[in-house]
């Protein structure tokens, strides 16, 4: 049985459409990415999962369970981390994980202690006076304290150091280990391809693909940085290569075809250094939402999608 099922799941706010017929399955024990630029339809997605945004029509079917009419029994069993983290401003971090607890019946402070020093909660400090990364972390306790079966993420690492990050995907992959399913909804497409088996990619409140995540990173398609001081023109129309990007001696470009008469053909030029490589996640969805633009290239609106993806490090944008 999956513990997942979204069957053509559809919001509109008003006239402007959200998510459009969303369609998919997670397994039990999947380590599953959700991926998409800002205001594509993840974090709608995701709440109209939880119960927390109603859907206009279509639905999502958690643990076999029903996300509407099941949605008390099911807020408690799952793992949640929302892409934005509320609490009531007067309450200290221990006050809200032990809310938290109770509201599972988990009476064992052993994991809530495990916890809080894995990502070092300070647990006396005001929610007024904490970071958004500081109040993430409480999310990340509240979220793991009953070892659910399930967890649902939603931007988990926004706002967290490299050391906090580094534990979490650690722990993470431990759960994961131990049977535990995960849907790691995430505009860090690094993360993504390091943890995730399967994929889902959504553009606009629609789901373009869902596959396993090595495959959408691997095609004909090639990166090729070389050195050399010889003119390529000749090879790059030869081989139509409309992209190369020249630096000094440093050339880099897509090549997309057979390798054989590509490499038997640099071998009339002298090479210094030739590093050829597939094409990274981020490039394969930059590919899937040219075809879907029907654009042979990347126009103003991929142009877009891609510095959005590109300010993963920088905390300034608020996927939705």
């Amino acid at each position: 049985m999956p513990v997942i099922e979204l069957k053509k799941l559809t919001k509109f706010f008003g006239a402007v459409p959200a998510v459009l017929e969303a369609s998919l399955t997670v397994e039990e024990g999947d380590f599953f990415g959700f991926v998409g630029p800002n205001g594509s339809g993840k974090s709608t997605t995701i709440r109209m999962m939880m119960n927390y945004v109603r859907p206009t029509s279509g639905t999502a079917t958690i643990l076999g369970m029903d996300s509407r009419s099941q949605s008390g029994k099911l807020k408690k069993m799952v793992g949640y981390v929302p892409s934005e983290v509320d609490y009531y401003m007067d309450m200290r971090a221990m006050e809200v994980i032990r809310y938290a607890a109770a509201m599972r019946g988990l009476r064992d402070k052993s994991r809530i202690d495990q916890l809080c020093d894995l990502f070092e909660v300070d647990t006396v400090r005001r929610i007024s006076h904490m970071s958004l990364g500081n109040r993430k972390k409480i999310a990340l306790v509240t979220a793991l304290l009953h070892s659910p079966k399930l967890l649902i993420l939603d931007e988990p690492t926004s706002g967290l150091d490299s050391l906090i990050k580094r534990r979490f995907k650690d722990l993470l992959v431990e759960e994961n280990q131990k049977g535990a399913t995960i849907f790691f909804c995430n505009h860090d497409i690094g993360e993504v391809q390091e943890l995730c088996g399967r994929t889902a990619v959504i553009r606009k409140g629609s789901i373009l693909e869902v596959a396993n995540t090595d495959n959408l990173s691997s095609s004909d398609t090639r990166r090729v940085k070389l050195k050399t001081t010889d003119n390529l023109s000749a090879l790059f129309t030869l081989f139509q290569i409309n992209d190369p990007v020249v630096t000094g001696d440093l050339v880099t470009f897509s090549y997309r075809g057979v390798m054989d008469p590509f490499i038997k053909a640099l071998a009339n030029y002298e090479i210094q250094d030739l590093q050829v490589s597939l094409p990274s996640l981020e490039d394969a969805i930059i590919r899937f939402y040219e075809k879907k633009a029907g654009t042979g290239g990347r126009g103003s609106c991929l142009k877009c999608f891609h510095f959005l993806f590109l300010q993963k490090s920088s905390g300034a944008l608020s996927p939705a």
